[in-house]
């Protein structure tokens, strides 16, 4: 006869710390000796853990939510005073670690965002919201493909399909969680518009945003969610000039103060992601004396620089020929909106 439950050992090693989550828990690269591969573990201290039949939620929620753009679940285990979750080692690391290497390209952003709208969506089907969807949380596997991680804040919907976060992030709360309790999925797609207005606009848009609104700590947090509750908090017109019209629009909308305006589903975000067409291949990139856009399809090479004055010089080879002006992006004060005509953003 099968006893009830049975017990059984695993080993791991650790090898460096990667990352921490919070104050209750680490992440960890380990050495599994059973599998023979490296991977990650995410070690929970059991003492901040207020309920026993709480110790295993996060890989619950976690294995709950197979799918392949969700990372995956290896196994959970214990000991007398830690809860650990191993997951796959993605060598890539996070999107954060990407968008703080360089800026992304738009076809990047509309392929990755599709990618983490589709994981979103699952999760919403399986009945539960993430709250704490964040480019950090979002790991690139070998594939290059967006998996969305970290289901510590969670939870389950209820019968009214909310759910009570225990535990926010405050540059990218909703502006709702200032006067309600309970929230919907579209607390999910509030956030999954901030993550792509950084994809869109880089690592330190919101951080600078931010910074503004400390100069008088009281008043600063006053007026940071005043702004917050107008719509103000992220600059919903501050985009970088390639960034096309429609992406913009598909952002604005996810952002919108009423919960009700916004997209209801992440399946609806990533059916309007699909829709962005245009020259999608710019690498923009700042440089001492200016910005500079570059894009290179079939042999022909564009380069335009845009000096801090304006001063604009654009450049074509074509097959390693030599670099030709192009009198059209060579002017003497080009604004934001005249390079996004030349790029073919609006």
């Amino acid at each position: 006869m099968f006893s009830p439950l049975q017990i059984a050992q695993v080993a791991f090693e650790f090898r460096e710390e990667i990352g921490a989550d919070g104050k209750n828990s680490q992440t960890f690269l380990a050495y599994d000796h059973q599998l023979d591969a490296n991977i990650v573990i995410k070690k929970i201290a059991k003492a901040d853990i207020e309920d026993r039949e709480t110790y295993f939620e996060e890989s619950r929620r976690l294995y709950a939510s197979a799918h392949p753009n969700v990372v995956q679940l290896h196994y959970a285990c214990e000991d007398d005073d830690h809860i650990f979750v191993a997951m796959p080692f993605y060598r890539k690391g996070s999107l954060k670690h990407l968008i703080n290497e360089r800026y992304l390209t738009v076809r990047e952003i509309v392929a990755y965002g599709c990618q983490i709208a589709s994981g979103l969506h699952n999760i919403h089907s399986k009945g539960l919201i993430h709250f704490d969807v964040k480019a950090d949380n979002v790991l690139l596997s070998d594939r290059n493909e967006a998996l969305i991680s970290d289901f510590g804040l969670a939870m389950a919907q209820n019968t009214a399909g909310k759910a009570l976060p225990y535990g926010v992030y405050v540059p990218i709360t909703p502006p709702e969680s200032l006067s309600e309790f309970e929230f919907d999925r579209t607390y999910d797609i509030y956030q999954f518009g901030i993550a792509l207005y950084v994809m869109c606009n880089g690592p330190k848009c919101l951080s600078d945003q931010v910074s503004s609104f400390e100069i008088d700590h009281d008043l600063g947090a006053n007026a940071f969610y005043t702004a917050l509750t107008d719509g103000k908090f992220p600059d919903r017109k501050a985009f970088l000039p390639h960034i096309p019209s429609k992406l913009r629009r598909i952002i604005v909308r996810c952002l919108n103060i009423d919960p009700g305006k916004r997209y209801l589903s992440a399946l609806d975000v990533a059916n309007d992601l699909a829709q962005v067409d245009g020259l999608l291949d710019w690498h923009f990139e700042v440089l001492p004396t200016g910005r500079r856009w570059t894009r290179a399809v079939n042999g022909t090479i564009i380069v335009l620089d845009v000096e801090q004055g304006g001063s604009s010089v654009m450049t074509k080879s074509v097959n390693g020929s030599k670099a030709k002006r192009q009198t059209n992006g060579c002017k003497v004060n080009l604004t934001d909106a005249g390079i996004s005509k030349l790029l073919g953003a609006s």
